[in-house]
């Protein structure tokens, strides 16, 4: 299983991990421990055996015109009583760079990624999924009062993949012509 990101900051990542820990030690959430801080372009997908390197070769391809910009995170938000996440400003860049990776793979990966359909709404994750709903509100209520306010460089994406228990990131390639490195 493979999904592709923005990656935050190492700064962020350890703001965010923080937060991810304060919900593991009061509500047993794990989830979202797994993945360093991101924002998901092409949400998890599943890989036919052996296409793993076509798909590393696929990301070094990845070219656009787009130049790295700045991502503000500000304030938390949550999707119903399942979700809490950093809030993402909105940012016409994002949403771009989204269309643009989901573009490039979408025709040698029909099979596995297909089109997104749901609006856009770029997060970075706390807590999802494996939040029960009698604890939600609890949570909800630490969140809604505390001040976010952050940023970043957002220059490359970076492909992610399932090993036991944890995502890694295993190639990463910036938005415009120029090297990239493979873990």
């Amino acid at each position: 299983m493979f999904y592709i990101a923005v990656l935050c900051s190492p700064e962020i990542d350890s703001k965010i991990q923080a937060h991810k820990v304060w919900m593991r030690e009061r509500f047993g959430c794990t989830v979202a421990l797994k993945s360093a801080a991101h924002i998901t372009l092409i949400p998890p997908f599943w890989l036919a055996n052996g296409q793993e390197q076509l798909l590393i070769e696929t990301l070094h391809t990845f070219v656009t015109s787009i130049q790295p910009f700045t991502v503000h995170l500000k304030h938390f938000g949550h999707f119903g009583n399942k979700v809490i996440f950093a809030s993402v400003e909105e940012n016409h860049l994002l949403g771009s760079l989204r269309k643009a990776t989901e573009d490039h793979f979408i025709i040698p990966f029909h099979n596995s990624i297909q089109p997104d359909d749901r609006p856009f709404h770029p997060h970075v994750t706390i807590a999802n999924r494996d939040i029960k709903p009698g604890d939600f509100n609890k949570a909800w209520a630490h969140f809604a009062k505390l001040h976010f306010d952050e940023a970043f460089t957002a220059s490359k994406i970076s492909l992610l993949k399932l090993s036991p228990g944890k995502w890694n990131m295993i190639a990463d390639q910036p938005f415009s012509a120029g090297t990239a490195s493979l873990n």
